[in-house]
């Protein structure tokens, strides 16, 4: 039998990696649409037989209705393919959840925090889902598998070999009935040749989410297990930590910072500063789309412990002012610094 295993999808999520940027966030959300429709598209044209999606395909608290308007009408296109869901911590299967208030197409199966089994001619899916945003269960424990002759697979949502518990902490000693286990929850890919398999999310959500990301489609037998994990998102989330140190002017920054369309980036500015940060942040911000957000970390080019025991008003000034910035926050010495830079400037 052929499958596609997918998990983490995460409609309508805040996106906070985004500071805000609407248009970044409008952005990733219809790239967030697209990979998902080339899952179905895949799925139809290869003719596959089972969708797995192990829980969190949206945020409930958040998920809109047309997403979800969306969502269904996708599953129509793909009629022939049993899909199963197994809600996560996202996307309980709660009283007000559109897994309850929507109809969704015969061809869809949602399990719950009980247990389920669905049988076809050789191949047995069980599945469990969250009840709740945080779900402890010893179910999977207690399964025992109907007709150990079959395919027996588990589709679910939770945390391999946990302890927190709650977040449906998942025993690897419990899934060896299992000829595959389609996992969702860490957001990292981890496919193997143990059959124990998240996939991922299907686009990454942030900068916490480095590397491919995709969904895996596999071919299984009761003997063997083909699995390949399939990238889908072209775009990556980049950290640049930018040492403007050895540079004397703005020019000379934008000349070596390298930004490819097809990343989204958050970057350090860091080192001694030479010039003026504000108009390097405005001019980096400008030209370049993807920024997600620009820190700056730099320092100032003065020897400050020499210049508070200079016997005039700027080793005054600035006795005091390092004096007051030992009770503040790392924001406001950051902006105090602008202001003493000004400062001295005009001491000049």
């Amino acid at each position: 039998m052929k499958f596609v295993h997918i998990a983490d999808v995460h409609f309508d999520m805040p996106m906070l990696s985004f500071k805000g940027n609407r248009e970044l966030i409008k952005k990733r959300r219809i790239e967030q649409k697209q990979a998902f429709r080339d899952v179905i598209q895949f799925v139809k044209k290869e003719k596959v037989e089972f969708l797995f999606i192990s829980g969190d395909l949206f945020e409930q608290k958040y998920v809109e209705k047309s997403t979800i308007e969306y969502i269904i009408s996708n599953f129509g296109l793909i009629s022939d393919t049993n899909i199963f869901i197994a809600p996560g911590n996202h996307d309980p299967l709660i009283k007000n959840s559109p897994y309850s208030t929507f109809d969704w197409p015969s061809n869809v199966t949602i399990f719950n925090s009980e247990y389920g089994m669905i049988s076809f001619d050789d191949v047995d899916i069980y599945g469990i889902g969250f009840n709740d945003y945080e779900f402890s269960s010893n179910e999977i424990a207690n399964i025992k598998i109907e007709n150990e002759d079959k395919i027996n697979i588990l589709v679910t949502h939770g945390t391999l070999n946990g302890a927190d518990g709650k977040y449906h902490d998942i025993k690897e000693k419990d899934l060896n009935k299992f000829d595959y286990v389609a996992l969702g929850h860490i957001h990292e890919k981890n496919v193997d040749d143990s059959r124990i398999i998240y996939p991922g999310s299907l686009i990454s959500c942030g900068f916490d989410e480095e590397g491919k990301h995709g969904f895996v489609k596999g071919e299984i037998t009761k003997e063997k297990c083909d699995l390949e994990f399939v990238p889908l998102d072209y775009k990556e989330f980049e950290k640049i930590k930018l040492d403007i140190s050895n540079y004397s002017n703005i020019h000379e920054v934008m000349e070596s910072l390298k930004i490819e369309d097809n990343k989204f980036y958050k970057i350090e500015i860091c080192g001694t500063r030479n010039f003026n940060i504000d108009e390097l942040i405005e001019c980096i911000t400008e030209e370049n789309k993807n920024i997600c957000e620009i820190k700056d970390c730099t320092t100032l080019p003065y020897d400050f412990e020499n210049i508070k025991q200079m016997k005039n008003l700027k080793g005054l000034f600035t006795k005091k002012i390092l004096d007051e910035m030992e009770n503040m926050s790392e924001l406001e010495k950051q902006e105090t610094m602008k202001t003493v830079d000004l400062i001295y400037q005009m001491m000049k």
